[in-house]
C-alpha cells in the first residue's frame, strides 16, 4: 500500500520549518562567518575523513566528509578550534574571525598512540555523532589484526564488531543482525560491489594497501543511503601521495602484493596503484604429472589518479579489476587416440568511477559520480578427440555465464544554511542489466552449434533530502525523506521512506540514541 502524495508534502513542509525556524533564531544573533576547507595528512597531502573540527568556545563542531571537506559557521570573534582524529596528533588554530576564511589544515601522524587514548576519543566520537550503529573503521586498526596465511582481511574486522556476523568459519563474508549476505550494500568509491569474496569466500576482494576509509551503517540508514536493508558498507581508496613517490610489498605463504603511488604534479595531481596475485597454481604444478594439470590463482588491481584543478574543483578516476579462476586440464590416450579435458570455472569484479568536486561557496558543497560495476560468472568445459591414424578431429564445447552490470550516475550537494545545520540533497540513477544465463553449446560429431542468451534490464533511482540539526550541547536530529522508484517489465514501483535519527547528550561519555528508517530492496541476487 502506496501513502498518499500530501505524505511527501507534509514530510517536506516539515524540514523547510526546521531550516527556516532556525534562520529565524540565528538571523537576530550577531554576524557569523564560515570557515571552510580540507584537512591533509602531512606529507602525502592525502585527505582525511571523519576528522573532528570543535570550536572550544562555542562548543560547536563538525566531521570532514568522505572528502576530507569541512565547514563550520561561527560568530565574528576570536576562535579556538582543534582538529582531532585517531592516529593523527591534535592540531590547534586560533584565529579572529572577520570574514569567510578557506582554512586547509594538515595534520601530522602520530608516532606513538596509546590504546587508553584511541578507546577514549572513539567513545567520544561515538557519542557525539547523531548516526546511530555506525562504525567507522581505522585502518590502523584494520592492519593489525592477524591475517590468515599472511593476508589482512579488511572484512574481517568487520566481524568482529557488534550485530555482525561471519557465515562459515573462517569466510570473509557478513551478515548484519540477522539479515542476508545480498542485503548487504557495498560500495566502492561510490561503485557497488557485488562479489566481495576471493578464495570461495575466504578473503575479500579488498585490498589494505589501497583503502583509506571504511565506514559500516548496521542500522537507521541516512536518507543518502538506500536499496539494501540489512547494512550499508561504504569504502574509499587512498588517493595517492601528492608530495612524494612511496611504495610497499609483501610477500605472504599464498600470495604477494606490491602498492605505488607518487605525484603527477607536486601537490595538485597523483596516482596510485596496488595489486596482488596468489600463486598457489605456481606452487602445485611441479607435483602435478606432465598430462595434468590443477590450478587455482586469484588477482586484484586497484588504481586511481586524482587532480585538483583548482581550489574549488578536484577530479578523480579510479577502478578495480579483479577474478578468481579455477582450471583442471587432462589429456589420455592410446594408439588411436588422444583426448584433451579442459575444465575452467572463474569469476570476476570490475568497478570503475568518475567523480567532481565542486565547492560553490563556503556553505555549498557538492559532488557529481559516474560508475560502472560489472560482476561475471562462468563455468566452461571444453573437449577435443584427435584420431592418430586419419588425423581427424572433433571438438565439444559448453559453458555457461551469468552476470549483472550497472552503469550509474549520482549527484550529492551538502549546504550549511546556518551553524547548527547540515543540509544533504541529491539524487541517483542506475541501469541495470541482468544476465541470468548465457549459454553455449557446440558439438562437431552431430554438427551442433547453439547459442542462448537470457537477459534482463531495468532501472532504479532514489531522490532525497536530510538535515542534520544540533540544538545546543544536548540533542542533535537527522530527519530524512527518500523516494525510491524501479522499473523492470514494464511496471513502475515507487516507496516513500522516511528516516529519523536522534541523539540526546545525557554525559561528555554517554548518550541516548534513537533512529527510524524505511528502506526497500529492489534487486535480490
Amino acid at each position: 500500500m502506496h501513502r498518499p502524495p500530501y505524505f511527501i508534502i507534509r514530510s517536506l513542509i516539515v524540514l523547510s520549518i526546521l531550516i527556516l525556524s532556525g534562520k529565524m533564531i540565528y538571523g537576530q544573533s550577531n554576524l557569523k562567518y564560515t570557515i571552510s576547507g580540507y584537512v591533509y595528512e602531512k606529507g602525502s597531502r592525502e585527505t582525511l575523513i571523519g576528522v573532528n573540527i570543535y570550536d572550544m568556545r562555542t562548543k560547536t563542531g563538525v566531521v570532514t566528509n568522505t572528502y576530507g571537506y569541512y565547514a563550520i559557521t561561527l560568530p565574528a570573534d576570536s576562535v579556538s578550534l582543534l582538529y582531532s582524529y585517531v592516529g593523527f596528533n591534535p592540531h590547534h588554530e586560533k584565529l579572529i574571525l572577520k570574514s569567510n576564511i578557506r582554512l586547509d589544515i594538515e595534520m601530522e601522524g602520530s608516532i606513538e598512540l596509546g590504546e587508553f587514548v584511541v578507546r577514549d576519543e572513539q567513545i567520544h566520537r561515538i557519542s557525539q555523532r547523531t548516526q546511530m550503529s555506525q562504525l567507522e573503521i581505522p585502518m590502523l586498526q584494520a592492519k593489525a589484526i592477524p591475517g590468515l596465511l599472511g593476508e589482512k582481511d579488511m572484512l574481517k574486522v568487520l566481524q568482529l564488531m557488534p550485530g555482525v556476523q561471519s557465515g562459515t568459519e573462517g569466510t570473509s563474508g557478513f551478515y548484519v543482525r540477522g539479515g542476508g549476505a545480498d542485503q548487504n550494500l557495498i560500495i566502492l568509491d561510490d561503485a557497488p560491489v557485488y562479489n566481495a569474496s576471493h578464495l570461495f569466500g575466504f578473503f575479500s576482494v579488498f585490498n589494505g594497501d589501497a583503502v583509506k576509509n571504511m565506514q559500516l551503517y548496521k542500522g537507521g540508514f541516512p536518507a543518502r543511503f538506500g536499496g539494501r536493508l540489512s547494512s550499508v558498507l561504504d569504502i574509499q581508496m587512498k588517493d595517492g601521495n601528492k608530495q612524494e613517490f612511496h611504495g610497499e610489498a609483501g610477500i605472504g605463504l599464498i600470495s604477494s602484493r606490491l602498492m605505488v603511488e607518487g605525484p603527477l604534479l607536486k601537490n595538485k595531481a597523483s596516482f596510485l596503484i596496488s595489486g596482488r596475485r596468489t600463486y598457489i597454481d605456481a606452487l602445485i604444478r611441479p607435483f602435478m604429472p606432465s598430462d595434468s594439470k590443477l590450478g587455482y590463482f586469484f588477482y586484484d588491481l586497484n588504481a586511481k589518479i586524482n587532480y585538483d584543478i583548482n581550489p574549488n574543483n578536484k577530479l578523480f578516476v579510479s577502478g578495480y579489476f579483479g577474478k578468481d579462476k579455477f582450471s583442471i586440464y587432462d589429456k589420455y590416450g592410446d594408439d588411436y587416440h588422444i583426448t584433451e579435458n579442459d575444465i575452467g570455472f572463474f569469476w570476476q569484479n570490475a568497478t570503475s568511477t568518475i567523480r567532481w568536486n565542486h565547492i560553490f561557496n563556503n556553505q555549498l558543497f557538492s559532488n557529481l559520480s559516474v560508475y560502472l560495476s560489472d560482476y561475471t560468472l562462468k563455468l566452461g568445459e571444453e573437449v577435443s578427440n584427435k584420431n592418430t591414424i586419419d588425423n581427424t578431429e572433433y571438438k565439444y564445447e559448453a559453458s555457461f555465464n551469468s552476470g549483472i552490470r550497472d552503469v550509474g550516475l549520482k549527484y550529492d550537494v551538502s549546504w550549511l544554511p546556518l551553524p547548527n545545520h547540515i543540509v544533504r540533497m541529491g539524487l541517483s540513477s542506475v541501469y541495470h542489466l541482468f544476465t541470468p544465463s548465457a549459454m553455449v553449446l557446440r558439438d562437431d560429431e552431430i554438427n551442433q552449434n547453439e547459442r542462448e542468451v537470457e537477459q534482463y534490464h531495468s532501472f532504479e533511482s532514489g531522490l532525497y533530502i536530510e538535515d542534520e540539526i544540533k540544538f545546543g550541547d544536548w540533542l542533535s536530529l537527522n530527519p530524512g525523506l527518500r523516494l525510491s522508484h524501479f522499473y523492470a517489465n514494464k511496471r513502475s514501483y515507487q516507496h516513500i521512506e522516511p528516516r529519523l535519527s536522534v541523539n540526546v547528550k545525557m554525559s561528555p561519555q554517554l548518550s541516548w540514541k534513537s533512529s527510524y528508517a524505511s528502506m526497500n530492496q529492489y534487486v535480490h541476487l
